[in-house]
């Protein structure tokens, strides 16, 4: 359904889900948009909290760019409590650089990758050149780090989300529709300062605000919420997932890839029986080119 490989687990739940939902509904609604441009990523204010601290040693803060102060974003640092893993790997390198090349290191995935990838056999692009000239566009000038992160995450981070939202409902037969990217309040958001959006470092603060009449106080000021959390390390542990894995790396073709050591990822599980986010992308790679790739043969001569 998905066509070409996805990295991420999340695909997985949202399938399950638009399953779930079919069966009652042909049409939902999904909140997709809402944290690109009204800021509800916990990225955005780890980034914005560590160039917070940099500009009061600098005595900076008065610059532009900074919308809030170390001061005013101490009191919603509390929703990062579950970020703590991410927070020790985030600051033990690099920390205080310029918030570019901090922010692409908050969504760089690479870094994760080793001897499962024959580096050597690729000509490997230059990824931070391309982010750079997304992230400084001309359109978002000297604008606040917010808006430069909102900004890039609007235009790579989401098309990519919204792809997987719609194959894995359609998949099911069922249309998900994102009221969030309606062009008039894409537009109209577009025109709030980045002070109103992320006022003293309150994640989609403006949204909030306007639902106050509407939800429960226990949604409104949750600080534990999540996005779609996959048990991968529970699922390998034993059973017929373990034994999957365990089998689509195991083939003839999947050992003998051009640009892939799979036998290091088979080494891996075997030693320490992880199976995280890097697995599985590394997985959904290996099956996509087990229907596509190696199959090349068997289309061809439907077409004759």
């Amino acid at each position: 359904h998905l066509d070409y490989p996805v990295a991420g687990p999340g695909s997985f739940p949202q399938y399950q889900v638009s399953e779930l939902a079919s069966q009652h509904r042909k049409v939902v609604l999904g909140g997709q948009g809402g944290d690109e441009i009204f800021g509800g990523y916990t990225r955005y204010l780890i980034a914005y909290f560590e160039q917070c601290i940099k500009g009061a040693i600098d005595n900076t803060l008065n610059d532009g760019n900074f919308i809030v102060t170390y001061e005013s974003i101490i009191s919603n640092l509390g929703s990062l409590k579950n970020y703590k893993p991410l927070l020790k790997k985030f600051f033990s390198d690099g920390l205080f650089e310029k918030i570019d090349k901090r922010y692409f290191k908050l969504i760089n995935r690479a870094p994760d990758l080793g001897t499962e990838i024959k580096w050597d056999e690729l000509n490997q692009p230059v990824p931070i050149e391309r982010f750079n000239r997304i992230f400084n566009a001309n359109n978002v000038g000297s604008e606040s780090y917010f808006d430069k992160m909102t900004h890039f995450d609007f235009k790579t981070l989401l098309p990519a989300l919204l792809q997987v939202e719609d194959r894995m409902s359609m998949a099911h037969g069922v249309e998900s529709r994102v009221p969030f990217l309606d062009h008039s309040v894409v537009e109209f958001s577009a025109t709030m300062p980045a002070d109103i959006k992320f006022k003293d470092g309150t994640l989609k603060k403006i949204l909030t605000k306007s639902m106050n009449n509407e939800l429960p106080a226990e949604i409104l000021n949750r600080k534990d919420k999540m996005g779609f959390p996959v048990p991968l390390n529970e699922w390998l542990k034993g059973g017929p997932v373990k034994e999957f894995v365990y089998d689509i790396f195991s083939s003839t073709k999947a050992k003998n890839r051009e640009f892939f050591n799979n036998e290091v990822i088979l080494k891996a599980l075997t030693e320490k029986s992880a199976f995280g986010r890097k697995t599985w992308g590394l997985l959904s790679l290996e099956i996509w080119q087990q229907q596509f790739h190696d199959k090349a043969s068997e289309f061809k001569n439907l077409l004759k």
